[in-house]
């Protein structure tokens, strides 16, 4: 750990870093009570099975002595070899050839990357205050610029970006805001969040909410899905279990062209045995096969689809991923959720059971500052624009 003294604006500020939460955790549950993915005990689980290959970083600002701001750092290597994968099913030689050429370039480009924030969480994760206490962009300064620092000497690494995620545009969701020297925000794919009904008391009170056209088609997936068996995990099944949904994960997460993170294949078992009761662990069965598998966290008012994974070969027969989002409203509405975020992806068929987008923004700065210039020229053409048609399945 390393402690900082800060004459900042003609006041005392002083900045713990570690790569530890245990050498801060008296201090940083103090700012950050309101989610429990930045509790303790979850940290401390990424920092034994969390995403392979990333690092992690805490930093808590103190003003005379008193807690004002915690910060959650992660850092990555990005190499292009293994998170952006290329493939050609085409018989054309020339094809082959270029996909060949691509992955050879890639196998050369390694970039050290600073996430403020959680990769594995859709929403606002990067920092806890003081209610009153400015977080102004100058202070984000000094603080990413001690942190960048404290890896250099530590981990002898230097860093070349810095990625702060995710912040929501407006709305009720919108806590934080971000600001700092050097950084260019741009629009990400929104989040995907239901609002419960307060007076939703079953998950029959839900589908009567629905229009009739889709109490229709939500009535044909669940019959679709009638032989299948929803059993809910202990933590001795979750690690009974665990390798299998490792697989399934794996195998959905792979399909993405481009991913920032991969769990560690324990993170699942580990997860439910962290959380306990606040995480439902549900696998999908048909003859005691394992089809598919989803989580739900609960997270106060909160409730998180976290991850899942499913036999994509079996999709259309049973409409896993259909019955697998009904499975998630219905406990949702069991544990008295104001609302289940539903994370990226899939806009369109989380729309169609009463997600609606929510904005966000990401913000990324490099540290070359000619790079950093062609940023925005970059992304817009690098970043896919959204395109889909929202659904409103509700009356």
């Amino acid at each position: 750990m390393k402690s900082i003294n800060l004459n900042f604006n003609k006041s005392n500020f002083k900045l713990s870093i570690s790569s530890k939460i245990d050498d801060l955790s008296s201090d940083w549950g103090k700012l950050n009570s309101r989610t429990l993915f930045a509790d303790k005990d979850y940290l401390k689980l990424l920092e034994a099975n969390g995403p392979i290959g990333y690092n992690y970083y805490y930093a808590v600002l103190f003003k005379d002595y008193t807690q004002m701001a915690c910060v959650y750092f992660q850092r990555k290597q990005v190499k292009l070899s293994d998170d952006f994968r290329v493939h050609s099913h085409s018989n054309s030689i020339i094809e082959r050839i270029k996909v060949k050429s691509l992955k050879t370039f890639f196998s050369f480009v390694k970039h050290d990357i600073l996430i403020c924030g959680n990769v594995l969480l859709t929403g606002e994760f990067a920092y806890g205050k003081q209610e009153d206490f400015d977080l102004t962009s100058d202070l984000f300064d000094v603080i990413i610029k001690e942190v960048v620092g404290y890896i250099k000497v530590q981990d002898k690494i230097k860093i070349q970006s810095i990625l702060c995620k995710d912040f929501f545009k407006e709305g009720v969701h919108k806590i934080q805001s971000f600001s700092a020297s050097g950084f260019f925000k741009f629009q990400v794919q929104p989040a995907m969040i239901l609002n419960l009904d307060s007076t939703w008391t079953s998950f029959q009170d839900y589908i009567d909410s629905v229009k009739s056209k889709y109490r229709v088609k939500f009535k044909k997936v669940i019959k679709k899905g009638s032989n299948l068996e929803f059993k809910k995990l202990s933590i001795e099944e979750a690690k009974q279990y665990n390798d299998e949904m490792y697989k399934l994960y794996k195998a959905t997460a792979d399909r993405a062209t481009f991913s920032l993170f991969t769990l560690d294949q324990q993170y699942f078992s580990e997860l439910k045995e962290t959380l306990g009761d606040k995480l439902q662990l549900t696998v999908v069965l048909e003859n005691e096969k394992l089809l598919g598998f989803f989580t739900f966290v609960n997270d106060g008012e909160h409730g998180d689809a976290h991850f899942l994974g499913y036999d994509v070969s079996q999709n259309s027969k049973y409409q896993l991923y259909f019955n697998m989002l009904l499975k998630l409203i219905d406990e949702s509405i069991d544990q008295k959720s104001k609302y289940l975020n539903l994370s990226r992806t899939a806009l369109e068929i989380k729309s169609s059971v009463g997600a609606e987008p929510h904005d966000m923004y990401v913000y990324l700065k490099h540290q070359n500052k000619f790079v950093n210039k062609l940023l925005p020229s970059i992304l817009n053409r690098v970043v896919p624009k959204n395109s889909w048609e929202q659904r409103s399945p509700f009356k």
